[in-house]
C-alpha cells in the first residue's frame, strides 16, 4: 500500500460544540497537499518499572490519546488554505458581496484574546485502508505563506486535534480532489505605504523581492488536562482525551524578507525605527468575471524594519530584512487576511 495513495478532508463547517465532529460527508473538502500522510491514534502509557524491588515493568497503564497531530503543505489558493488561514487568525469573518452571485470578498483578523482564547475548530477525516479515522476538535496550530522568486507560493499549516476519533470514520459520499486554481507567482504584489508621503512602495514595480514570509504560530496549549476529562474507548482499551485546546500564553508572529541591494534606504529606516503602515501582499490567481480574481491576502496593518542584514542571491548582493508587526489598536492582532473567490461565505 503506497502512501501517497492516503486521502483526508477537512470539513468546510466548524463544530458546533467542541469535539463534536461533523457528520455529513458532502460537508467537507479533499485536502491537495504535497505530503503524503496517515494517521493512527497514539496511547500515552505509564507503568510500574520505577518502583523499588522491580526491574522491569510488569503492565502498562493507558492515560491518554495523544493529540493528532497533521502538516500541510501545497500552494496557496482561495478554498482549503483560504479556510485554513482563517481559521488560524479565529476573527470573525465579514462576507461582502463584490459583484451579485458571483464573486465575493471575506475579511477577518486574529482572534482578540478579550473576546476568547478558542479558535474555530474542525473535523478532518483520514484514510488509507484499513487505517480509517474522523479526529475532533482540530485547530490550526501554526499557519506559514512564502514565496521564492516567481515561484508559486506556497503555504504551511500545523493542526493539532484533541485526541478524539471516530473508526472507522462513518462518512459517506465525501468528495474527491477538486481543480486547485492557477495562483501564479508571477502576479504576486507587494506593497506597503509610508506616512511620510504617503507614499505607496510597491516592490513589484521595484522588481527587488527575491522571497518573503510570514508566519503565524498560535502555540496552542496541549497540556490542560483536567480530572473528568472524557474517556474514550476502542475495543477493550481505553484511554482520556482532553476537553479543550486553547490558545497558549504566547502568540507569535514572524515576518521576513530579502530584497535586492540597490541603496541604504530599508538600513536607514531600521536605525530611524521609522513605522510604515499596511504591508500588504496580494497572491492572485484566475479571473472569476470581468477583472475580479481569486485572491489570497495578508494585510500587516503597522510594522517597522527590526533588522537589516546583509546578504546574497547567487553572487549579488542582497539584503535579509526582519519585519516586526506592531499590535493593531483594533483587533489587537499584528495581521489580517482577506480572501476573494467565488463562494458566499468563508469559514
Amino acid at each position: 500500500m503506497r502512501l501517497r495513495d492516503s486521502q483526508s478532508w477537512i470539513s468546510k463547517t466548524l463544530e458546533s460544540a467542541y469535539n463534536t465532529p461533523e457528520a455529513t460527508g458532502s460537508n467537507y473538502s479533499f485536502i491537495p497537499t504535497l505530503n503524503p500522510f496517515f494517521a493512527l491514534p497514539v496511547v500515552e502509557k505509564v507503568n510500574d518499572a520505577q518502583r523499588i524491588g522491580r526491574n522491569a515493568a510488569s503492565h502498562l497503564c493507558n492515560t491518554y490519546w495523544s493529540h493528532f497531530e497533521m502538516s500541510i503543505e501545497d500552494d496557496v489558493e482561495t478554498d482549503v488554505p483560504a479556510r485554513l488561514f482563517r481559521r488560524a487568525l479565529g476573527g470573525a469573518v465579514t462576507d461582502t458581496v463584490v459583484t451579485a452571485g458571483q464573486t465575493w470578498e471575506h475579511e477577518f483578523a486574529m482572534l482578540n484574546p478579550q473576546v476568547g482564547v478558542n479558535l474555530p475548530s474542525f473535523s478532518v477525516p483520514v484514510l488509507l485502508g484499513a487505517a480509517s479515522f474522523l479526529f475532533a476538535g482540530c485547530r490550526v496550530d501554526r499557519f506559514r505563506v512564502s514565496q521564492q522568486n516567481n515561484e508559486r507560493v506556497r503555504y504551511q499549516a500545523d493542526i493539532v486535534g484533541s485526541g478524539k476519533f471516530t473508526t472507522p470514520h462513518g462518512l459517506t459520499s465525501l468528495p474527491a480532489l477538486a481543480t486547485v486554481p492557477c495562483m501564479d507567482g508571477f502576479r504576486t504584489e507587494v506593497t506597503y505605504v509610508d506616512p511620510a508621503g504617503p507614499t505607496t512602495i510597491n516592490l513589484g514595480t521595484a522588481g527587488t523581492l527575491i522571497e518573503w514570509f510570514v508566519e503565524l504560530n498560535n502555540n496552542l496549549r496541549r497540556n490542560r488536562r483536567r480530572v473528568g476529562d472524557p474517556v474514550q474507548t476502542v475495543g477493550s482499551g481505553s484511554a482520556a482525551h482532553v476537553r479543550n485546546l486553547p490558545l497558549g500564553q504566547e502568540r507569535t508572529t514572524q515576518i521576513g524578507m530579502k530584497l535586492d541591494f540597490v541603496d541604504l534606504t530599508e538600513w536607514t529606516a531600521m536605525t530611524a525605527n521609522t513605522t510604515y503602515q499596511d504591508l500588504t501582499i496580494t497572491v492572485k490567481g484566475p479571473v472569476i468575471e470581468s477583472t475580479n480574481r481569486h485572491e489570497f491576502q495578508i494585510i500587516v496593518p503597522s510594522f517597522a524594519f527590526e533588522v537589516v542584514t546583509p546578504d546574497e542571491d547567487e553572487g549579488d548582493a542582497a539584503i535579509s530584512v526582519n519585519v516586526i508587526p506592531f499590535e493593531d489598536s483594533v483587533s489587537k492582532g499584528t495581521i489580517t487576511g482577506r480572501i476573494q473567490n467565488a463562494t458566499a461565505t468563508l469559514v
